[in-house]
């Protein structure tokens, strides 16, 4: 059985629909919560998303075929794995800085860049490994082995 050619796109879709929602949050958080900031929020994240996915479809970006199951799951697992501990790791590096550069308090400084360093690459870990899995599998077909890029 083939893997659904459509199924990184899809899981990239996601990652970057929440990835823009938080990035508008970021941005526009301290704004007054009314139902416009909702709507604005919304469009603006759609928007976002629309942008970065047109970037990643374009010329079948992302797209499988004939790619058989099993190897797609070890493959985009694997993928998961080590893109969520970089950028976790990364993520809390850059929190870490910041938060200490304004707080001066390296205990509580720790905690929230730990914090935001696992909850945001939660969301942001399964849209690069998406790329990362289509690069290692596209036109691999029926299971045979490609040279790394």
């Amino acid at each position: 059985m083939n893997t659904p050619s459509q199924t990184l796109r899809v899981v990239f879709t996601f990652s970057a629909l929440a990835c823009s929602v938080v990035l508008m949050l970021f941005v526009r958080g301290r704004a007054e919560w009314t139902d416009a900031f909702w709507l604005q929020l919304a469009a603006a994240s759609v928007a976002l998303c629309a942008a970065g996915c047109y970037v990643a479809f374009r010329n079948g970006g992302l797209r499988l075929e004939a790619v058989p199951l099993g190897r797609f799951i070890l493959v985009f697992l694997r993928q998961l794995a080590i893109v969520y501990i970089a950028s976790g790791v990364a993520v809390t590096a850059i929190a870490l800085a910041v938060i200490y550069a304004i707080t001066r308090s390296g205990p509580n400084a720790l905690a929230l860049a730990v914090l935001a360093g696992l909850w945001l690459s939660l969301w942001l870990a399964p849209g690069i490994a998406s790329i990362t899995t289509w690069r290692r599998l596209r036109g691999a077909g029926a299971g045979e082995r490609q040279p790394r890029a």
